[in-house]
C-alpha cells in the first residue's frame, strides 16, 4: 500500500471528486464515527443524505439567521453581562450547544446552567472521536476509554428521552392520518430536526439504535464543533486585519457582506480539518500522472492547497477578504469538500455565495451562521484581550484554539 499526498489545488480538486476514494479520515474514531453519514460511500450514503437533507432548507437557515441566531447571541451576552473578562471559544461553545440541541433533536431535560455545563462538556469529549486520526499525545487508550463513556451518558440522559417524546408525537399523528390531507397537516407538527427525520426512516434506512446513536451524536458535535473553531479564527483574522489596514472593526460588522468574504476567506486559511483522507476502492490515474492502486491511502492537504499561489494569488498566505475570486471556484477553496462528500451544511455555516454577475438580494441572501454571530460579537464591542493573548493547541496537527480571553472594549 502507497500513501500519497496531494497538495496541489487542482488534483486536490480532482481526488475529491472521484467515486471511487472512500472517506477514510475518521476511521481511528470508529466508536463514534462508524457508518455515520460522512462516513458512508456510494448507494448508503445517497439514501442517507437524501432523508438529511431535508432539514437543510433556505426557509429553515433564514429563520435560523433572522430570529434563532440573534435571540440565542442575546441571552448568552446577557448571561456574561456581569463578567469583566470572557472567553471566546467558552462563549462559541455555548452558543452552538444550542444550536445543535435544536439541530440534532436533543432535548433539555432540565433547562438549567449545570446542565448546559454537563452538555457542554458532553460535546467536548465526544468531539475527540472526531480528531484522533490528529492526535499526538500519549494518552489515545484513555480518550477512547472517556469517549465510550461520553457516549453511554449522551444516550441515557438525553437521546433516549428525546426519541421517547419524539416516537410519542409520530405515533400520535400516525393514528390521525386518514388521507393525505391529513397526513400533511399532522406531519407539520414534527420537530424539524435530525432525530425526527431518522425516526421516520430508520426502517427504510435500516438504521439499528446503535447507529442512530451514533447519527445522531455525530450531527450534535458536527454542528458545534467544528464551528466553535472556525468563530474564534475568524475572529482573530478580522480583527487582525482591521488593525493591520486601519480598519473599523464596528464599521465592518455592519457590511455583512464583507463580513461574510472574511467569514470565506478565514475559512479558506483555516480549514476545520487541514487534510482529507481517501483509500482507494480502485485503480486511478490522475492527470498529472500519478497513478493509484486499489487499496492505496490518498491524503489530500486541503489546508496546503487553499493557499496555492497559482490559484489564489501571490499572497494566498495572508487573510486579505477583498482577494478576486478565482473563476469557478468557491471563496472558501476546498475547506467544505467537494463531490459527493461537499459537506451538507456548507450553506448553514458559510452561507450562499453570489456569482459575479448577480447582484445581491437582501430579502434572500443567506449571509451563514458564522457572518451571524460574528456580527453579534462585533456589536456586542468584545475584541481579543491584549495582556491575555490566546493560546493554540499543541497536542493536535490541527491549527485549533485552546483558548481566546476577551475584553469589552466599548
Amino acid at each position: 500500500m502507497t500513501t500519497h499526498r496531494l497538495t496541489q489545488y487542482h488534483l486536490c480538486e480532482e481526488a475529491l471528486k472521484l467515486p471511487d476514494l472512500r472517506q477514510a479520515l475518521y476511521d481511528e474514531g470508529a466508536i463514534l464515527m462508524r457508518d455515520v453519514l460522512v462516513n458512508l460511500h456510494g448507494e448508503a450514503h445517497k439514501a442517507r443524505r437524501r432523508v438529511e437533507g431535508q432539514l437543510f432548507r433556505r426557509a429553515y437557515f433564514r429563520r435560523l439567521e433572522m430570529e434563532v441566531l440573534p435571540a440565542l447571541m442575546a441571552r448568552a451576552l446577557a448571561e456574561r453581562a456581569e463578567d469583566e473578562h470572557l472567553e471566546l471559544k467558552s462563549l462559541a461553545y455555548d452558543l452552538m450547544l444550542n444550536v445543535s440541541l435544536l439541530f440534532a433533536g436533543i432535548d433539555r431535560q432540565a433547562g438549567t446552567q449545570a446542565e448546559a455545563k454537563a452538555l457542554s462538556d458532553l460535546l467536548v469529549r465526544l468531539g475527540q472521536a472526531a480528531t484522533l486520526g490528529q492526535y499526538t499525545g500519549d494518552q489515545h487508550a484513555a480518550v477512547v476509554r472517556d469517549i465510550e463513556a461520553a457516549m453511554e451518558e449522551f444516550d441515557r440522559l438525553y437521546l433516549q428521552p428525546s426519541k421517547a417524546r419524539r416516537l410519542a408525537i409520530l405515533q400520535s399523528a400516525q393514528s390521525d392520518m386518514s388521507d393525505s390531507l391529513d397526513r400533511e397537516a399532522a406531519q407539520s407538527g414534527h420537530p424539524d430536526d435530525v432525530l425526527t427525520l431518522l425516526l421516520r426512516h430508520q426502517q427504510a434506512l435500516d438504521m439499528d439504535d446503535a447507529g442512530l446513536l451514533r447519527e445522531v451524536a455525530f450531527f450534535y458535535l458536527a454542528s458545534a464543533h467544528t464551528s466553535v473553531h472556525s468563530i474564534v479564527h475568524a475572529f482573530h483574522e478580522i480583527h487582525s486585519w482591521a488593525e493591520q489596514s486601519g480598519r473599523s472593526v464596528q464599521a465592518l460588522a455592519k457590511d455583512q457582506a464583507l463580513l461574510q468574504q472574511c467569514v470565506h476567506e478565514s475559512l479558506r486559511l483555516h480549514p476545520s480539518s487541514p487534510e482529507s483522507w481517501r483509500r482507494a476502492l480502485a485503480p486511478h490515474r490522475l492527470s498529472d500522472g500519478t497513478e493509484i492502486a486499489a487499496g492505496d491511502q490518498v491524503i489530500i492537504e486541503l489546508e496546503t492547497a487553499n493557499r496555492d499561489t497559482d490559484v489564489f494569488g501571490s499572497d494566498a498566505n495572508s487573510f486579505n477578504p477583498l482577494r478576486a475570486r478565482p473563476p469557478g471556484r468557491n471563496p472558501s477553496g476546498l475547506s467544505f469538500g467537494l463531490g459527493m462528500h461537499v459537506c451538507i451544511g456548507l450553506n448553514l455555516v458559510a452561507g450562499t455565495i453570489v456569482r459575479d454577475e448577480q447582484a445581491l438580494d437582501e430579502t434572500t441572501h443567506q449571509y451563514g451562521s458564522m457572518t451571524v454571530i460574528l456580527r453579534e460579537l462585533i456589536a456586542a464591542g468584545l475584541a481579543p484581550d491584549p495582556d491575555r493573548p490566546g493560546v493554540k493547541d499543541a497536542e493536535s496537527k490541527r491549527d485549533t484554539w485552546l483558548a481566546y480571553p476577551l475584553i469589552r472594549a466599548s
